[in-house]
């Protein structure tokens, strides 16, 4: 199983992960890591970057955002802005969450510049506690890896597919530890089935272990406006949750994080936290309320519609030419096994998409697969529907 060779060499597989989410093309090309340019490199270059980070305008078209929802008054932004100084953001959050079924006073709001700081604070909260290491499901997000090699904290694969498969290989360990997950699975667009919660939430009672859960992509599925998240059934006194309202309306271009933390390790957090972020910055600090209140809308989330209407169109084309894909229900990527199709029309060179290792998938079960972003340029999309379509 390739997961014991990574724990065998951890230490390696920690950097080929966050160095892979650097690696430009086949030819050895490097992202530029001082200004991150990719779409530039590619764009100029007539390369389809499959797993790109731009997105389609249109996207808003569903949002219905517009201009005006953006418009602060002037001002000249001299104090800081701390992220918790909005507390009728934080008791809209504890509401919104005791309404999804946590106990109410049972944990506690903190708001981050985004989910990569605070994914790394939960990294330094896990050695704080004492843990030397911390036990995964994979994929997860390459900044843990990132901060686990910096830190000399070994991670340890509990799983050898997908969560999101019935009756997978779940090693977890017998003792209390720490555990990071991610759910929703952001690369290939879909949740850990019932199954795997109902071990974890037994597990986790079992041994008293903390969960962290990466939910980044919560609150985008694309069939139903029930805003309910399957990793409610956990332990809420020893499970940590993370989610990202600008995710789930694509505006990126604001940061804007929350973590749900059990009141007993609140202070720890806290403190971790405020060094790893800081202030806010004036201007996203103003527009979270109105982003939490849209996300939580009694709607099917309008990212995830765009991005369903988009997999249509590609389904088809994946039927038509035999290939094999993970059918996805939530987020804006899905998982698609491109590689063999593009060498045989000989349209390789056209397509990139980042290695699997970057995604922190080392399974040669998905060799040759892409990770695909739905909602990405229309030119994208529509280069890869036309050369499916040929």
């Amino acid at each position: 199983m390739e997961n014991k060779k990574i724990i065998n060499n951890n230490k390696k597989y920690k950097e080929s992960v966050f160095q892979n989410n650097f690696e430009m093309d086949i030819s050895g090309k490097q992202i530029n890591e001082f200004d991150y340019s990719v779409e530039e490199y590619f764009d100029k270059n007539k390369i389809i970057f499959l797993s790109e980070w731009s997105f389609d305008k249109k996207i808003h078209q569903y949002t219905r955002f517009n201009k005006e929802h953006f418009k602060i008054a002037p001002s000249i932004p001299t104090e800081y802005t701390f992220p918790d100084t909005n507390r009728v953001l934080n008791d809209s959050i504890e509401r919104f969450h005791v309404k999804e079924g946590l106990p109410q006073n049972s944990f506690t709001v903190f708001i981050s510049e985004g989910s990569t700081p605070m994914i790394a604070a939960m990294v330094l909260f896990a050695k704080k506690l004492g843990y030397d290491k911390i036990y995964s499901i994979f994929p997860l997000y390459f900044t843990i890896h990132k901060i686990c090699d910096t830190m000399n904290i070994h991670i340890h694969p509990c799983n050898n597919d997908f969560a999101c498969f019935e009756n997978i290989e779940l090693n977890l360990p017998k003792r209390k530890s720490f555990l990071f997950i991610t759910d929703p699975i952001w690369s290939i667009g879909k949740h850990y089935s019932d199954e795997i919660f109902k071990k974890l939430s037994y597990w986790q009672k079992k041994t008293g272990s903390i969960i962290f859960v990466d939910g980044s992509f919560s609150y985008m599925n694309w069939g139903q406006s029930i805003k309910k998240e399957p990793s409610i059934i956990l332990d809420p006194n020893l499970t940590l949750r993370l989610v990202c309202p600008t995710k789930a309306l694509c505006l990126h271009g604001l940061r804007f994080s929350y973590l749900l933390c059990p009141k007993a390790f609140s202070k720890e957090v806290a403190r971790i936290s405020i060094s790893n972020t800081g202030s806010s910055c004036y201007f996203g600090h103003l527009q979270r309320e109105m982003v939490f209140n849209k996300m939580t809308e009694d709607n099917i989330n309008p990212i995830g519609l765009f991005a369903s209407k988009r997999y249509r169109e590609l389904k088809e084309k994946f039927s038509e030419n035999n290939i094999e894909h993970i059918v996805p229900d939530c987020g804006f990527f899905m998982f698609a096994k491109l590689d063999d199709f593009f060498k045989r029309k000989k349209k390789r060179s056209k397509y990139y998409w980042l290695n699997n290792k970057a995604l922190d998938i080392f399974n040669s079960k998905y060799k040759g697969y892409a990770k695909i972003n739905l909602i990405a340029r229309d030119k994208v999309i529509h280069s890869l529907i036309k050369d499916l379509s040929k």
